[in-house]
């Protein structure tokens, strides 16, 4: 008899277990195939070799964006160095692009203005941008950073590895700052946090490189997203139906974390598979806090 409550004690025991492993948090690495035709690809989990930390990772799966809520965040660089740029062509072609990306009742919107300061509006749903006017006014110093790094510690928030959802921010500006509190290290790192792909235009209209391009190039880069420089005006359609195919056609890939009952900076690796045509686009380290 006592032999046979061993027994079932040890296989409670090991269905607690695996009931508590597949109630373990996962994360979502927001990930874009792009195929040969340079536009974004179906993709499987198994054509993809994928490293956390450098162990690799089993068990992945991948979820359609597609099939998430999505929370858009447009970011509007309205300082004195917009006066002779292509921000006028930009806000034309953004004016279509967000009524007809906030599609599903659970989808919201929110503008961010910055100069000197960064002013936000609240959270909007479809309905409320039928009536939604943005105002702009040009002038000021720029405050970049602080406006990236407010659009996702106070607006956007901590992610929540429970409720995977697309976070998206197109940043319009030339990249340059020069009244920031923070680090453009910091702002990318409360990107990173809050878990948001940054897509970002350059409203530059120079052919030459600058700093600021690269500062934008680098946190489409980190996060997964993408960054469109060297625009004329006539280019600004095709930017923001480029950024709507690549939103739409966006996975997450869905796995336990090594260490995951420890809080750590994750850096991530994802690679095609042998023999698979694609290159891939997805944020390269994530916040781990569960």
């Amino acid at each position: 008899m006592r032999q046979v409550c061993k027994v079932v004690l040890l296989a409670f025991l090991g269905s607690f277990g695996v009931a508590q492993e597949s109630a373990a948090p996962r994360v979502s690495i927001p990930l874009i195939a792009i195929g040969s035709h340079h536009r974004p690809t179906s993709v499987t989990v198994e054509s993809l070799v994928i490293t956390d930390q450098k162990t690799p990772v089993t068990g992945a799966s991948l979820l359609r964006g597609a099939d998430l809520p999505l929370e858009l965040g447009m970011l509007i660089d309205t300082s004195n160095s917009q006066s002779e740029g292509l921000l006028g062509d930009v806000l034309k072609a953004m004016n279509r692009f967000v009524p007809e990306t906030i599609r599903d009742p659970e989808d919201r919107v929110f503008f961010l203005n910055f100069e000197s300061t960064p002013h936000t509006t609240g959270w909007l749903k479809k309905q409320q941008l039928q009536t939604f006017t943005i105002p702009i006014r040009i002038g000021g110093g720029t405050a970049l950073y602080d406006a990236l790094g407010m659009a996702c510690k106070e607006r956007m928030g901590p992610r929540d590895w429970h409720k995977p959802t697309r976070r998206i921010l197109v940043l319009i500006s030339d990249g340059d700052d020069n009244l920031s509190h923070i680090t453009r290290d910091e702002a990318v790192s409360e990107a990173l946090k809050a878990g948001a792909v940054v897509f970002t235009i350059n409203t530059q209209s120079s052919d030459m490189s600058s700093r600021g391009e690269k500062i934008m190039e680098n946190w489409a880069k980190l996060t997964g997203g993408e960054s469109f420089s060297r625009l004329s005006r006539g280019d600004m359609p095709k930017v923001f139906a480029s950024i709507q195919e690549l939103i739409a056609g966006m996975y997450y890939l869905s796995y336990v974390p090594p260490d995951a009952s420890k809080s750590a900076v994750h850096e991530v690796e994802v690679k095609p598979a042998q023999k698979e045509k694609i290159d891939l686009t997805y944020a390269m380290k994530y916040f781990w806090n569960p």
